[in-house]
Formats: structure tokens, sequence, C-alpha cells
């Protein structure tokens, strides 16, 4: 039984877990440095470096 290099693949699945800045290059995780706005409704995360809104999402 041999083992297979990971593939390609799952190095794409990894980077579909990132948010990107809009306004400018700041990357990172879900989960990462993004500042959550709680005076929004719902889910709003902003950048750390520009204060761009990344996600705004409406509460339900």
């Amino acid at each position: 039984m041999s083992l297979c290099p990971p593939s390609r693949d799952s190095e794409q699945r990894t980077a579909k877990t990132g948010l990107f800045c809009p306004a400018c290059p700041h990357e990172s995780p879900v989960d990462g440095d993004w500042i959550a706005d709680d005076s929004a409704p719902g889910e709003r995360l902003c950048c750390p470096r520009c204060g761009a809104v990344v996600v705004d999402q409406p509460a339900f």
C-alpha cells in the first residue's frame, strides 16, 4: 500500500476557508483577525488593516 501525496484539491479547499479584503491586500482565515462590528444587526466583519467591510450578513 502506498501513500499518495496531498492533492491540489486539498490545498484549494484550505484557501477557500479564508477571507480577502476588497479594498486592500489583507487576507486571513474566517476565524482570523477580522474585527466584528457588534453594533450592526446580523454579522459584519471589517478589515483590521483598512476598516473596509468584508462580510455583511443580515440578521434572520
